[in-house]
């Protein structure tokens, strides 16, 4: 029925009226916007998939990746949580935009992974503690223990949360550290971490250093990714309507 229809479509053109070809446009527009329409529908009865992002306050190191869910099921409080994911991938990048390391499927492969996403807001919570319902620790730690069973060290690249309150009110902000140096050529860039994100704390406040800016840390971000069925349903029309606007004009040339 599909193809039939789109063949009849583009196949009328110079030979019928001004008129005419207006209303096949009408027919074959309003004929797309419904096939679109079901397509997205089909995907966003399933699964919906949100882009993130995110880039470091000091040297600028980043992370993008992408992570799913069912939105046709509910959620305690809207928060999406580990178990509630179907996909979570994630690359971490140095200053010059490089690869080092990217995580497929990281909610299934890292034991410690903390993600916790709103519905509501569309926002990552990452102002509480790495292991805490409103933090976030993802990519990899994985701890050295000595023959007593100790933490002694660990190894891993991780982008983690933390909320410390020296002074009673908490300093929410994230980290990328590599663990163990598993990345020896990377720079330093605050502490021990390659780089950081201060929500409350600019970063001259951070380097001490009033001349290094008045940016604050920004947090991981989400943006929905459209979906892939609506996208090419709405660019067949767009082709569409290009076509028999081009035939409509070849005709009143003859």
């Amino acid at each position: 029925m599909f193809n039939n229809s789109k063949a009849r479509c583009l196949n009328e053109g110079p030979s019928i009226s001004e008129k005419s070809a207006w209303k096949t446009v009408s027919r074959c527009a309003s004929f797309g916007v419904g096939v679109a329409l079901s397509l997205g529908l089909a995907q966003s009865a399933s699964a919906i998939t949100f882009r993130t992002e995110w880039t470091g306050q000091i040297l600028g190191y980043s992370a993008a990746g992408n992570f799913s869910y069912d939105e046709g099921q509910t959620y305690a409080d809207g928060i999406v949580r580990r178990d509630d994911l179907t996909d979570f991938d994630i690359s971490f990048y140095d200053p010059t935009g490089s690869l080092i390391k990217t995580f497929e499927d990281n909610h299934l492969t890292y034991d410690e992974f903390n993600f916790n996403f709103d519905t509501r807001t569309q926002e990552i919570l990452q102002d509480g503690f790495f292991d805490e319902s409103n933090g976030i620790d993802i990519g990899e730690y994985i701890p050295v223990l000595d023959d007593a069973g100790e933490v002694i060290s660990a190894t891993g690249l991780n982008f983690w949360s933390a909320a410390p309150a020296p002074e009673g009110e908490p300093i929410p902000h994230v980290h990328l550290t590599d663990y163990g140096t598993e990345f020896p050529d990377l720079q330093i860039g605050f502490g021990p971490h390659l780089d950081v994100a201060f929500f409350t704390r600019s970063r001259a406040q951070l380097l001490d250093d009033p001349s290094a800016g008045d940016q604050l840390g920004q947090r991981m971000t989400a943006t929905k990714v459209p979906e892939p069925g609506l996208l090419f349903g709405l660019g067949a029309i767009a082709l569409l309507l290009n076509r028999l606007r081009r035939s409509d004009v070849r005709s009143k040339a003859s």
